[in-house]
């Protein structure tokens, strides 16, 4: 027992004599326990002179508070609630569907012998998952979730978390299985030619899709994906000037820190807006 415990004790009465003995000895030496119990004592002094009785088990519940998990371990275990929660709540084809289109993408790498396949489907499926987290049409419980005192913001970053990590993890292992054809050492120059497309594609999918719909912002991701792939041959010669545009714009999808960095502010601009009144789970519209 602390010095903290006993001064509780001492100023509730709940000590045998001997203990009482030994802990006045203490206190006659201590100034801090001396200034904490002059503090009890005011506290029962003002409960008494406005005629309240004093609570049931109070110094129990003193004791507890200082016997519990600091507010960093509750912040935890209440990340780990909310993420065991939301999984729950999700589509479990979500989780099927990926994994079965990642095994096809790897096949087709495999098969045709191109890494390259990977680099271009992962990103797709990454962004295509993240946007059926939000929306009233893809969440089967959304009165019930809203019916809960947790921030609208934090239900979409336990989501996002939640499916994001899924993601890399399929990824990943579609990645360990190129080694067939990948040698080892070009293994973490492919984790990030893939893993910072994706980032930037799905916050900007998840966005969109909070303020234009699933199928509008599926659209524009795609489009802006696949346009690092145009050809030269099929613009044409009347869109030649294009040249130096395209070629930039290709830098612009093999620049890791410019991609996580926008990527970043993306997911956070998705954040704030899940709590504004347009974007809210799209209620209005589904009312």
């Amino acid at each position: 027992m602390n010095h903290e415990e006993e001064v509780i004790l001492y100023a509730a009465n709940q000590m045998d004599a001997n203990e009482r003995a030994r802990f006045e000895k203490h206190l006659a030496d201590c100034a801090d326990c001396q200034a904490d119990l002059r503090m009890w004592q005011s506290l029962a002094d003002e409960m008494q002179a406005a005629a309240v009785p004093a609570p049931a088990h109070l110094a129990d519940s003193a004791l507890e508070t200082i016997h519990a998990p600091s507010q960093l371990a509750r912040a935890f275990r209440g990340m780990i609630q909310l993420l065991r929660m939301q999984l729950m709540l999700m589509h479990n084809e979500l989780w099927v569907g990926s994994a079965a289109l990642m095994v096809i993408f790897l096949a087709m790498a495999l098969l045709a012998a191109r890494v390259e396949v990977l680099y271009f489907f992962a990103p797709i499926l990454a962004a295509g998952t993240v946007t059926l987290i939000y929306g009233s049409e893809h969440d089967p419980a959304t009165e019930l979730t809203f019916s809960t005192p947790v921030s609208p913001w934090k239900i979409l970053l336990a989501r996002l978390t939640l499916v994001s990590a899924y993601n890399v993890f399929l990824a990943l292992c579609a990645t360990v299985g190129l080694l067939l054809i990948l040698p080892p050492q070009a293994l973490g120059e492919l984790i990030l030619g893939w893993l910072a497309p994706m980032t930037f594609l799905s916050a900007l999918a998840l966005l969109l899709s909070m303020w234009i719909g699933t199928g509008n912002a599926l659209f524009i991701s795609y489009a802006l994906w696949s346009m690092q792939f145009l050809a030269m041959t099929s613009v044409g010669e009347w869109f030649v000037f294009l040249a130096p545009w395209l070629e930039s714009y290709r830098q612009f999808w093999h620049d890791p820190a410019l991609l996580f960095s926008i990527g970043l502010v993306l997911i956070l601009f998705a954040l704030w807006s899940s709590g504004r009144e347009q974007v809210q789970w799209h209620r209005t519209i589904a009312m």
